[in-house]
């Protein structure tokens, strides 16, 4: 339920945004918006997902977890992961990060004008991203979109997994990574 919260408050407020011409809050929302559907993914990549969702629940940080092989389920573990179903992610990822730590991506945003003759930037103070070409809001959008279904994805297969009983559920465990070892 929190992975869904989380979705539906990141979902309203990147309307927000967006209606308010904001991109680089949008942005960041965006990027916020898939940190959620990465980390609810990590429960996938453990060996006991239920023991994994209560040391969540109890505050245990993921990115300080290990996933059955061993590895640290960091945000890049989970990007590398998750790329060949997702082959935007990495990209798209990597250029939001951008917009949740400050950085030169916050700067760009506030540059309005460069002439090279005079070597002068000029800055805009604003709570509007005007500047933005019309696909850099199609292109948020539809990644935000795209983040939106990955989650559900993920969410849809707990759904199911909780319709099942615990030896229905650890047998298709079994066949999973019998399948995974081929």
């Amino acid at each position: 339920m929190g992975a869904a919260k989380r979705a539906v408050s990141a979902n309203s407020a990147f309307k927000q945004m967006i209606e308010a011409w904001n991109l680089t809050s949008a942005r960041t929302m965006l990027r916020t918006h898939i940190d959620t559907g990465l980390r609810f993914s990590a429960a996938w990549l453990v060996d006991k997902p239920h023991d994994f969702a209560t040391a969540v629940i109890a505050g245990e940080r993921i990115d300080k977890m290990k996933d059955r092989d061993g590895k640290r389920l960091t945000d890049a573990h989970l990007v590398e992961t998750r790329t060949e179903e997702y082959p935007w992610l990495p990209a798209v990822y990597k250029e939001l990060s951008g917009y949740v730590h400050f950085s030169g991506s916050h700067v760009g945003a506030s540059v309005d004008g460069l002439e090279k003759d005079d070597n002068l930037v000029s800055f805009l103070l604003s709570e509007t991203d005007m500047k933005f070409p019309e696909f850099s809001w199609i292109e948020a959008i539809e990644c935000f979109r795209e983040a939106t279904g990955m989650l559900a994805h993920f969410l849809e297969g707990y759904a199911l997994t909780k319709q099942l009983t615990p030896a229905e559920l650890e047998e298709g465990r079994q066949r999973f990574m019998s399948a995974r070892a081929k």
